[in-house]
């Protein structure tokens, strides 16, 4: 969070550095909105690392890399819903040589998240083909949950979005209504029924057709 690396009397050394002490290849990429800063950096075989941050203003501040002065003389690009998705993230192994331990977004989170992003896409370049994107990752991992019978996580996280207010309802709706009829079919019901065991109506939440 910006706040938070303003806030504090800290910081990492030099990104930069640290990365090339990974690889000596990686180099900063200069902001397109402001060259003095960068918020990525990159290999020579193009492995990229971002920094992000979430937006917590409008969305004319999405473009603006925000300085973040704990990381090192990196920037952060500012994403709007990337609170909701980093919020209680859980530990992870990377599958790499013994295993590297990570955390990352829980993956009801990052499903939800998906659906509310697909459908701002398409003010980005290749917009179309994000959002596609977005909606198979966000099918796949809500069909994978439902499977391994974390329906209740899924659904969950599914009422904690839409609540937050018209706007995230309308982009969840929409990209729900995106999806195709294999996976509505799997997953509407599954969140129906859900929903139901927790006293709450399935048509509140865009379900009125299911369970």
């Amino acid at each position: 969070f910006h706040s938070i690396s303003v806030a504090v009397d800290d910081g990492m050394p030099p990104v930069l550095d640290t990365l090339r002490e990974v690889d000596k290849s990686f180099r900063e990429v200069p902001s397109q909105v402001d060259s003095r800063v960068s918020t990525q950096f990159m290999t020579r075989d193009r492995f990229k690392v971002e920094f992000l941050t979430p937006n917590r203003g409008g969305d004319e501040l999405g473009g603006k890399p925000a300085p973040m002065p704990a990381l090192g003389g990196a920037a952060a690009q500012p994403l709007r819903f990337l609170d909701f998705l980093i919020y209680q993230p859980i530990r992870a192994v990377m599958l790499y040589g013994a295993g590297v331990p990570v955390t990352i977004p829980a993956p009801e989170r990052y499903a939800v998240h998906k659906l509310i992003v697909a459908q701002r896409r398409f003010t980005d370049k290749d917009g179309t083909a994000k959002s596609q994107k977005d909606l198979m990752q966000a099918a796949a991992l809500m069909c994978a949950l439902i499977e391994l019978k974390r329906t209740a996580d899924l659904a969950d996280v599914f009422v904690e979005a839409c609540d937050r207010g018209p706007t995230w309802r309308d982009l969840i709706f929409k990209s729900l209504g995106s999806l195709s009829a294999a996976d509505t079919g799997v997953i509407m019901p599954a969140l129906a029924s859900e929903l139901k065991k927790n006293g709450l109506e399935p048509a509140a939440y865009g379900l009125s057709s299911q369970g």
